[in-house]
């Protein structure tokens, strides 16, 4: 079976990355799949995208013409507009230009769903959610026209239940649910987490920092933190906080934290184990997976709510708490020290929940989906609309519009 992504780029994102390890098994598994992208179609190996994300980016001088012509069009909201309706007309041209004849095809990002829609008549277009991304646009132009693909007629893919429910409260669209994975290869416990969690005076905690994207929440960490500080210095208590994330501060804040970089994988896993609390304090996700790798790491979480309703369970297996809820974010902060005890079983559950989230499992839920749905679809759907276009009038289509005589005369009558 051939199977093509729709992709804007080969990003860094942890979307992205998610959907290169379902690519990385089906291609094991014996599917022929593809990742399209506006400027190449690249027939997919396992391990392919870490090479070319490690590479020479060959297109840099022109990326960086164009983000500097981009840059100044932001600056005038018509020509920003005008813009953004080309960027995203462009962007769909070149990735049905480059797509490949596939059994099925998945757009991966909003705008790339246009496209998946397009090609409908010849392959089984999904779109496939990593989140809700409207959320992620100040500009009008650009959430309309994200807006406006959770209702094109796509099979649809929710990667967390938050999302699911979105779509279907809000836009009244049912998809199918499918989690990501981990690597728990790289993700997991080996410091014991009993010796970790006693009665002692120093803290290590740890989040994830980004002062562009506000939505990250990382404003919010900074005062739960100064609060939090002020109330455990009272009693000896000493936080040393340490934040990993693209790019370095840009300013100064009112709490001290330690940058620790742009960190992945192992680097990644070895912050989180030898840390005792993660605290993630974004105001929305579609399950993020910093919290689920810091519990595979056997650190006790405390995170925001919305998205991580699969796997995090406040007072079972972390802490959970409303967004922007500064103060709430403090307390538990607070009572996380205070009773280091409770943590242990906390950490343990975690653990066990963490084992259904291997990409294997994952995997396997992902076939049963893509079963379904080829099981499911027709090609007929649209037959009679383009019949009637076309003139090919035929028999079927009687049936399809046929009157019945009977109420006509009595309505007329």
């Amino acid at each position: 079976m051939k199977i093509s992504y729709l992709m804007p780029n080969l990003g860094k994102t942890g979307g992205s990355i998610v959907l290169y390890n379902f690519m990385d098994i089906l291609d094991a598994r014996g599917y022929e799949v593809y990742a399209i992208t506006p400027s190449e179609s690249i027939k997919w190996e396992k391990g392919i995208w870490k090479e070319r994300l490690n590479g020479n980016n060959k297109r840099g001088i022109k990326n960086r013409i164009k983000s500097t012509v981009f840059s100044y069009l932001k600056k005038n909201k018509k020509l920003d507009q005008l813009a953004s309706w080309f960027k995203i007309l462009n962007m769909n041209k070149k990735l049905i230009e480059n797509w490949v004849e596939s059994d099925i095809t998945i757009a991966t990002f909003s705008w790339t769903a246009y496209a998946a829609d397009y090609l409908s008549n010849k392959t089984i277009s999904i779109y496939h959610m990593q989140h809700f991304e409207e959320l992620f646009f100040q500009d009008t132009t650009k959430r309309f026209f994200t807006r406006n693909t959770y209702n094109l007629p796509l099979y649809k893919i929710s990667n967390s239940k938050w999302l699911q429910n979105l779509l279907k409260t809000k836009f009244n669209q049912d998809s199918y649910l499918l989690n990501p994975g981990i690597d728990l290869s790289i993700f997991n416990s080996k410091i014991n987490y009993k010796d970790k969690y006693i009665e002692k005076k120093d803290w290590n905690f740890v989040s994830f920092f980004d002062e562009k994207r506000e939505w990250k929440g990382f404003n919010d960490a900074a005062e739960a933190i100064k609060i939090a500080r002020k109330n455990l210095e009272e009693k000896g208590y000493t936080i040393n906080w340490n934040v990993f994330g693209l790019e370095p501060p840009a300013k100064e804040y009112d709490t001290q934290f330690h940058y620790c970089g742009k960190l992945f994988n192992e680097d990644l896993a070895d912050l989180y184990k030898n840390s005792d609390i993660v605290l993630l304090t974004s105001w929305y996700e579609s399950f993020p997976l910093p919290p689920i790798e810091a519990m595979a790491c056997g650190s006790v979480v405390i995170s925001t709510q919305y998205g991580v309703e699969d796997y995090l369970n406040s007072n079972v297996n972390g802490f959970v708490v409303e967004p922007r809820k500064i103060e709430a974010i403090a307390e538990k902060i607070i009572y996380a020290v205070m009773h280091p005890f409770q943590l242990q079983a906390i950490v343990e559950r975690a653990l066990d929940t963490v084992k259904n989230y291997e990409w294997e499992k994952r995997t396997d839920q992902l076939e049963k989906i893509l079963s379904l749905i080829v099981k499911n679809h027709s090609f007929n759907k649209y037959k009679l609309i383009d019949d009637l276009v076309s003139g090919s009038f035929k028999e079927y289509m009687y049936q399809e519009f046929k009157i019945n005589e009977d109420i006509k005369l009595n309505k007329e009558s």
